[in-house]
């Protein structure tokens, strides 16, 4: 099993959930979210990783974010960027892979904030097509990162298996 640290932001619109449940592989797995904290195994300690959050998040207040505009990673996912709140969020998750997540940081894959959309197929039109869909659905979304949800992801990461919530201070 794995622990993760993400954020759901609120999205108002059937149209982005339709677009999700037809690309993302993971959409029986996890709502849209920003994550954080990459996949850690669980054998890190949960007290201790608790903890070190904790100690991360004293320093944090809410703050907006803003999403809009489609991107496409080099491994064919369909991103939704975070244009308002990308610094922060770049600065918060380098805080997080301090200490205890040190070894864990991966400084050769650049962070990018953002909401994964979904997958692209391997085919060259059909990519195509489904990025200007992507597109068309005009995501234009603020809203503010208040809280995070630490998770704890199952072995064939099929489920959710267990949740804690840290709320920044105001």
């Amino acid at each position: 099993m794995v622990f993760a640290l993400i954020h759901y932001p609120a999205f108002d619109s059937s149209n982005i959930q339709a677009f999700i449940r037809k690309y993302d592989p993971q959409v029986d797995l996890i709502a849209p979210h920003i994550t954080l904290m990459f996949p850690v195994s669980v054998a890190i300690g949960e007290d201790i990783l608790i903890h070190h959050i904790k100690s991360v998040l004293t320093r944090w207040h809410p703050f907006p974010i803003h999403l809009e505009g489609i991107f496409r990673s080099d491994d064919d996912n369909i991103y939704l960027l975070v244009q308002e709140g990308k610094e922060k969020l770049t600065h918060m998750h380098n805080e997080i892979y301090t200490g205890l997540l040190a070894p864990h940081h991966r400084t050769d894959i650049p962070y990018i904030p953002h909401v994964s959309l979904g997958l692209l197929s391997s085919d060259s039109e059909d990519q195509e097509r489904i990025l200007q869909e992507a597109k068309q659905l005009g995501i234009d979304q603020s809203g503010s990162l208040d809280k995070l949800q630490l998770i704890i992801v199952n072995d064939n990461r099929s489920r959710i298996v267990w949740t804690k919530e840290f709320t920044l201070a105001k």
